[in-house]
């Protein structure tokens, strides 16, 4: 009796469950086909909210200068001091090498005691004798002029005592007259020798002595260039990247174009992001970009695009991703990194740039818009059911849509 008893009520339980699983199909069934029969499964109440639309590339951190400098001699020699090491800030005219030079540093002073000497030589020329040697040549000149005048005026009185009879013999007055004669001679070389004292310098001369002032100041700057050629030094404000060489190791011309130490600008930091083809037409000049990398997780660095890339080219900067395309054109875009960032040189980073960026304003979900004939319009629920509805859109991302004009806030719209 008792299993009779059991029986029934497991026959109760099953019939029970069967009406239930039943009835759940009978409604579901009915609801799914009010549902099919409009082709709407989902309601959406307008709201207002915000756009943010961006696109992600791939990107490396350099120097403002974009690539890093590499510095190298100009000339040969060895290795006196290499004073930077990786890492090292450096200031831009700043000494991170010297070749050694004593030898260029002996030319040097050659060449500047040469120039001295050509120089004094020109001027000597231009500025003439002395004051004093001038004031000696008119002075012998004066005392010749006086000398030959007291003999002609003797040689005059001689010749009148030789015509009066005879006072004075033939020979005094040969001798006056050659007095006169010497004297009259050494008068005019003095004459001459002040002349020349006092006369300006030929330009022959002057030209001469020039042209040896400008050899001797050409060889100096030839010295100077060869003696500052030893000196490496950087041109811009930044970091050293890459230390190649060190004191001692020898520069040859096999090795000349080697670099020593390379720089870069890290006053100013760049980021250089690579743009796929196909998506070349959304990034523009003045656009903002997000900045994020592993190295500092959580945190998030901003910049602007400065310029971009006048061609395609392929693609340099890999992933860690083994799927990824490696032979995709792109276009490099560079984006200036705003100051005060803690970002290195060479840090693979993530780049985000802004394409659109609105707060509240109305927005739908994108799936919600259907186009027909270029126009797009949304269902708004109704009382009778939803009724298409032209609308104008605006700024969108990956998920949502502005909705310009056309619905209000609170309206629904079936999609």
């Amino acid at each position: 009796m008792l299993s009779y008893r059991r029986n029934l009520y497991v026959i109760a339980g099953v019939v029970v469950v069967i009406l239930v699983l039943l009835v759940w199909f009978l409604i579901s069934g009915r609801f799914a086909n009010q549902r099919n029969s409009n082709g709407f499964k989902r309601e959406y109440r307008v709201i207002r909210g915000s756009i943010d639309a961006h696109y992600a590339a791939r990107g490396r951190v350099e120097g403002a200068t974009s690539q890093e400098i590499k510095l190298a001699a100009r000339t040969f020699g060895r290795l006196l001091e290499v004073a930077m090491t990786d890492g090292d800030p450096v200031h831009k005219g700043q000494t991170v090498a010297i070749l050694e030079n004593r030898d260029a540093r002996g030319r040097v002073d050659e060449a500047r005691a040469a120039m001295a000497g050509a120089q004094a030589n020109l001027e000597k020329l231009l500025n003439g004798a002395r004051p004093e040697e001038r004031s000696a040549a008119r002075a012998e000149k004066e005392e010749a002029q006086a000398a030959a005048e007291n003999a002609r005026q003797q040689y005059e009185r001689v010749q009148r005592l030789f015509k009066d009879g005879g006072v004075v013999s033939q020979s005094a007055l040969d001798q006056a007259e050659r007095d006169g004669k010497m004297t009259q001679s050494k008068l005019e070389s003095l004459r001459q020798r002040y002349q020349l004292i006092m006369a300006p310098p030929r330009s022959e001369d002057v030209a001469a002595a020039k042209a040896e002032v400008e050899v001797a100041r050409a060889r100096l700057v030839q010295a100077e260039d060869y003696y500052d050629n030893t000196f490496i030094r950087s041109p811009v404000d930044g970091v050293v990247v890459k230390r190649f060489m060190n004191p001692g190791e020898s520069i040859s011309y096999e090795s000349l174009y080697q670099p020593i130490i390379s720089v870069a600008d890290t006053t100013r930091l760049m980021v250089r992001a690579e743009v796929d083809e196909t998506d070349i037409g959304k990034v523009q000049v003045g656009q903002r970009a997000e900045i994020r990398c592993d190295a500092f997780p959580g945190q998030a660095f901003f910049g602007r695009v400065t310029h971009i890339s006048g061609g395609l080219g392929k693609k340099k900067i890999q992933t860690d991703n083994p799927t990824e395309k490696i032979d995709t054109d792109i276009l490099e875009t560079f984006i200036e990194v705003d100051p005060g960032s803690p970002l290195r040189v060479g840090l693979r980073v993530d780049v985000y740039v802004q394409l659109a960026r609105k707060n509240n304003v109305l927005i739908v979900p994108r799936r919600a818009v259907e186009f027909s004939d270029g126009v797009a319009t949304v269902h708004v629920r109704t009382n009778v059911g939803p009724s298409p509805q032209p609308v104008r859109l605006g700024a969108q991302d990956g998920v949502n849509v502005e909705i310009v004009d056309g619905l209000k806030e609170g309206d629904v719209v079936a999609y």
